[in-house]
This record gives structure tokens, sequence and C-alpha cells, in this order.
């Protein structure tokens, strides 16, 4: 039985350092180049992605609610184009060409005026429907008045 050792010489196959470093820069290169593009082609994406982000949203002001024992309520300023949550200073803006619309809370609001959905301490809401749409896609996201679960509908 013959035992083979590998050997380091000038006849070894292999990549340089140097070789390694170039290939990897001009991979990040492409890809800088290449990842704005491909999010072009998913243009639902985006949406679907901030509509989830709105959820979660809603659920953490619920959980606040519970946990604090403070109503909490979510603000849609249609002016800002952005969410507002109170007790949190930053809003969450809206992504561009988005259009959010608030139904079905109960509450008598000017036609001008900020929806809003609120929460209580003891996990009730307002409750309503918030629709998240562009001019492709719509998604829905669903408040229930009496439990304050929120429901999202792809």
């Amino acid at each position: 039985m013959k035992l083979r050792m590998w050997s380091v010489g000038s006849d070894a196959a292999g990549f340089t350092l140097l070789e390694l470093l170039v290939v990897l820069t001009i991979a990040t290169l492409a890809l800088t180049v290449a990842l704005p593009r491909f999010a072009a082609l998913l243009p639902g994406a985006e949406l679907k992605s901030y509509s989830q982000q709105t959820a979660a949203l809603l659920r953490l002001a619920r959980s606040q609610a519970i946990a604090t024992g403070d109503t909490v309520t979510l603000t849609l300023d249609t002016e800002q184009q952005q969410t507002l949550l109170s007790g949190q200073a930053p809003g969450h803006p809206w992504p561009t060409g988005v259009k959010l619309t608030l139904s079905g809370t109960g509450q008598q609001l000017p036609a001008d005026a900020p929806g809003e959905l609120t929460f209580y301490p003891d996990g009730t809401s307002s409750g309503g429907t918030l629709q998240v749409a562009s001019e492709r896609r719509r998604y829905r996201i669903q408040v229930d008045w009496l439990t304050g679960r929120v429901y999202f509908d792809d």
C-alpha cells in the first residue's frame, strides 16, 4: 500500500488569493447591477411585503394596548403618506404609488380626516378593513372588532 502525500509546489493545481479576490469583486459588481433590475421584474413583491409589514404593525398595536393597558391608535395620514402608531415618533412611509383606504370602522369621520384603527386594553378594537392597493394589485387586511385579531388576505 502506497501513501501519496499532497505537496505544494509549482505544479500544484489551484487558485491564488489574487484570482479569488478578482472573481469575488466581479461577482459583487454583477449582483449590484442585477439585483435592482430583478426587483423590477417582481412589481407585486414590494406591495405584498409592505402589506405584510402593515399587518404586523397592526398586531403590534394590539399587543401594546394589551400589555400597557392603554388605548393604541394606528393613524393613516394621507397628507404625509405615512402610517403613525401612537406612542411612536417616526411614521412608517408608504411606498410610491401605494394607496391605503380604511372602511368599516364604525367611526363617523369627516372626509378629509385621517383614518384610524383603535385597539383597546381588553384586546378589542374599532375594527375595519384596510386596503393596500397599487395600480396592479390589492391586498386586504381585516381587523375583527370583537377580538382585535388581524387577518391578512392575499
